[in-house]
């Protein structure tokens, strides 16, 4: 196995393939594993952004009586 697959879940779906379609398999391994870790990069964005806008966006509240 060549050290391309980083994570562990593809890692051990390379290595659950039988040996001899290994090498037929990689780089679709390998696409699907850069599309994930994209799709996961993506969404941590848009929820930093999100969170950073709501941030933004909150206005202070009325303050509450003490009694």
């Amino acid at each position: 196995m060549r050290n391309t697959l980083t994570t562990p879940f593809w890692q051990d779906a390379y290595r659950s393939l039988p040996e001899e379609v290994r090498h037929r398999y990689l780089a679709h391994l390998e696409s699907a594993e850069r599309w994930e870790l994209r799709l996961d990069a993506t969404m941590e964005a848009a929820s930093r952004a999100k969170a950073a806008l709501a941030r933004l966006l909150q206005t202070p509240g009325r303050p509450r009586s003490a009694h």
